[in-house]
């Protein structure tokens, strides 16, 4: 017998009109010390609600999940669309809120909705506030010729899509596999205009293209999710060599069709090394955990594996931070091996 005032028995059948229980405060339901590993962390590949559809809810309200993400020591997002400019949602996030030190930046992602790859939209982007620019997705002519998974979702509801995408497939590779004269203005227009840049679904090839071509002039470069592509850890070695950030994402780990295990993960940092891999959430699916528990788990299942504090705030924190520019405040202080 329940007193007055307490909540149903806890084997009451649960009915359509019944009301929810109360959450319990997130700090209730961690473990101590949750936030350790992810203080000052800066996820640069975060995808808002809605992204692709609206009918294809992927996580709760963004202002929400941004307060989660700042009660988890996150400091920063780079927010992602596959098909729009994110720099107003960008905007209309950090006004409201103001006063967390949380930074939103908005990005571009160069699919052909947005003009595909054009100088002129990079400028009018950078003029809207962009701080990142994703080359092709969904639109890339390697992303095409894979039947991407985010080209699946489209064709699924829109009835035009496919015949859309491979009509206007873009690729960033001309004659003797030379970057396009379209593809190195983008570069350029991005180191000109301080820019981050990032490979979005485009081939090995055309990424390492990209990466040559940055080193040269000094841009910026972030290869997009590559173990999506890569047979071998060891070929990632060479965008570093060259200078390239390396994108590991916790999001693709979650999905049901995935490929990827938290082990690969661990197998291919420990060929690259820490000194130039960023780790995200890249979160897309309505079965994930909202972004931030998706990076504290990524975060706890590498040190699980052996991965130091130091390490991970390196991945997590620092070369995001270098990556973007050093736009946001330096990195806090790491916790201890003893935290």
């Amino acid at each position: 017998m329940t007193s007055a005032g307490a909540g149903p028995p806890a084997d009451a059948p649960v009915t359509a009109d019944a009301p929810a229980p109360a959450a319990a405060p997130v700090a209730d339901a961690l473990p101590a010390g949750y936030d350790a590993l992810l203080r000052g962390a800066v996820d640069v590949h975060v995808h808002g609600q809605p992204d692709i559809l609206p009918a294809l809810p992927l996580r709760g309200d963004d202002l929400a999940t941004v307060r989660l993400a700042h009660a988890y020591g996150i400091s920063g997002w780079v927010l992602k669309s596959h098909l729009w400019l994110t720099t107003d949602r960008a905007r209309l996030l950090q006004e409201r809120s103001a006063g967390l030190g949380f930074t939103v930046y908005g990005s571009i992602t160069l699919n052909p909705v947005l003009g595909g790859l054009s100088a002129t939209v990079v400028e009018l982007a950078a003029a809207h506030g962009a701080r990142v620019v994703f080359l092709p997705t969904w639109g890339a002519a390697a992303d095409v010729a894979r039947d991407g998974y985010i080209s699946r979702l489209l064709a699924a509801t829109i009835p035009s899509f496919g015949k859309y995408a491979a009509a206007n497939a873009i690729s960033l590779l001309g004659p003797g596999d030379r970057l396009s004269g379209a593809a190195t203005e983008v570069i350029d227009a991005c180191r000109a205009l301080g820019l981050s840049l990032a490979t979005g679904h485009v081939s090995l090839a055309e990424s390492r293209a990209v990466t040559e071509y940055c080193a040269q002039i000094g841009q910026r470069v972030l290869v997009t999710h590559p173990l999506h592509y890569a047979s071998d850890s060891a070929e990632l070695r060479e965008f570093t060599q060259l200078g390239a950030y390396v994108e590991v994402c916790n999001g693709p780990l979650l999905h049901p069709d995935g490929h990827l295990t938290i082990r690969d993960v661990h197998a291919a940092i420990s060929v690259i090394g820490t000194e130039r891999v960023v780790l995200s959430t890249d979160a897309f699916s309505r079965w994930a955990p909202p972004q931030p528990e998706c990076l504290r788990m990524f975060a706890e299942q590498l040190a699980y594996l052996g991965w130091r504090p130091a390490e991970l705030h390196q991945m997590l924190a620092v070369n995001p931070r270098a990556f973007l520019g050093a736009a946001l405040a330096a990195a806090p202080t790491p916790v201890t091996e003893a935290t």
